[in-house]
């Protein structure tokens, strides 16, 4: 599915060195008529930073410039809800801008099959000024160079 037919776009995303990047593109993405989910998975280390999940929701609007956004409890699992969700048809495309401590729980849901199968486009913003690599377990086109900070 071309991205340019996304309208419904679930938005995984916690408190990184990339939040900037994160709504520059919820905003560019809005201007193609995009509405949004907005999920924010638990940071399970009790010292790392992360949005508290109304803070984030105030963000997303804001740079979601007047287009729908919704707020959705992550459950139990974040990485489970998320095959959910997309299993289920309720979003066109994923934006995903999360620590690399919780890429392994996509990977033990094998959700980069699982979206690959229903052909549900994926972005992901590299989490730090670091780059991103394939050690990091994602399809190549899963990755666009322009969004984030790659080196």
């Amino acid at each position: 599915m071309p991205e340019t037919s996304t309208r419904r776009l679930l938005v995984v995303a916690n408190l990184t060195e990339s939040a900037p990047h994160l709504l520059e593109e919820i905003e560019r993405r809005a201007r193609d008529d995009c509405e949004f989910t907005l999920m924010v998975p638990p940071e399970r280390h009790p010292d790392a930073p992360d949005w508290e999940p109304d803070d984030a929701l105030r963000l997303v609007r804001g740079a979601a410039k007047g287009r729908s956004v919704t707020l959705v409890d992550c459950g139990g699992d974040a990485a489970a809800t998320i095959g959910d969700l997309v299993e289920r048809g309720e979003c066109d495309g994923i934006l995903l801008s999360t620590p690399v401590e919780h890429h392994p729980h996509w990977h033990r849901h094998s959700l980069p099959k699982r979206i690959g199968k229903l052909g549900v486009p994926v972005t992901v913003i590299p989490p730090d000024p670091t780059g991103w690599s394939a050690a990091h377990g994602f399809p190549d086109d899963w990755v666009r160079v322009e969004v984030g900070p790659l080196t």
